[in-house]
């Protein structure tokens, strides 16, 4: 997705909205083994874009408080406008800056948290230039016994089926190419970045969100919410490298296929897929 234009419109949030409800189904039972049997849990939520989300996976009474941090300096303060509370606080900030230990001390500080019991990340490892950089600096702002929770998009399993025609996997290959989408095979590689970094004890569970025949409108939802931006990305990719080649073999591939590949995805003879990985582990 363009991230120069994310999050500047009602649509975007929305689409967000839609994301988080189709997550749900995947993200709360892989929570929920962490918090049973504990209380006043300290959460660190990396990436917490509105801070929706965050308020809806961890407002339950085993966190007693949570920490959120977003790149974008206004989605950060809409969070806090609308979802801050003396369990809930929101921040802006950027886990690739060179003064982000810095700066995560200091709301550390100022909120009198002194570790973090969990520090949940979803999709943020897969649009960083060095993942394996905040792995390893994360865990001196881990409690003893706290644990990294990673959810990472994970398109080996992501598909579409019946693909006769194979444009989803072609599809799914050009989203590779797209810059502002991330590595979307990103999960794959956690557990391994994990171990490198010396984490313990590490966990992965790889879980698909499905729609088949019947469930037309969570197709939709899937499809809108996974895959729909990569044309607009396209066009604009297109106007800022007009020289680019495999933009322009891209956004052409688009304009032929975009509309019959949409129209299988829709229908009620094919399953959709979208594949995800989620990891633990413990700090080390």
């Amino acid at each position: 997705m363009n991230t120069q234009s994310v999050f500047e419109n009602d649509q975007e949030l929305n689409r967000l909205a839609i994301q988080n409800r189709l997550l749900r189904e995947c993200e709360e039972p892989f929570y929920r083994r962490f918090f049973n049997g504990h209380h006043q849990l300290r959460l660190l939520d990396l990436g917490c874009n509105d801070g929706s989300k965050t308020v809806d996976r961890f407002d339950v009474p085993e966190i007693q408080k949570v920490v959120g941090l977003e790149i974008q300096e206004e989605l950060a303060h809409r969070a806090q406008t609308r979802y801050g509370s003396k369990k809930f606080s929101f921040y802006p900030g950027n886990v690739e800056a060179p003064d982000f230990q810095g700066k995560l001390e200091q709301i550390m500080e100022r909120e009198g948290v002194e570790a973090f019991d969990i520090i949940n990340a979803s999709f943020v490892l897969m649009h960083l230039k060095n993942p394996v950089a905040l792995l390893e600096g994360l865990r001196r702002f881990l409690a003893p016994g706290g644990r990294i929770v990673i959810e990472e998009a994970d398109d080996a399993s992501s598909g579409l089926t019946p693909d006769a025609d194979q444009l989803f996997r072609q599809f799914l290959q050009m989203l590779e190419t797209d810059p502002w989408a991330g590595n979307r095979r990103c999960g794959e590689h956690v557990a391994g970045w994990m171990e490198q970094c010396g984490y313990r004890e590490i966990r992965q569970h790889l879980v698909e969100i499905r729609a088949n025949d019947g469930q037309l409108e969570k197709k939709r939802d899937m499809f809108e919410t996974f895959f729909s931006y990569l044309p607009l990305d396209m066009e604009i990719l297109c106007q800022e490298e007009p020289d680019n080649a495999t933009y322009s073999a891209c956004a052409e591939w688009l304009r032929r296929h975009y509309d019959a590949l949409r129209a299988e995805a829709m229908s009620e003879c094919t399953e959709l897929r979208v594949g995800l990985r989620m990891i633990a582990c413990l700090g080390g």
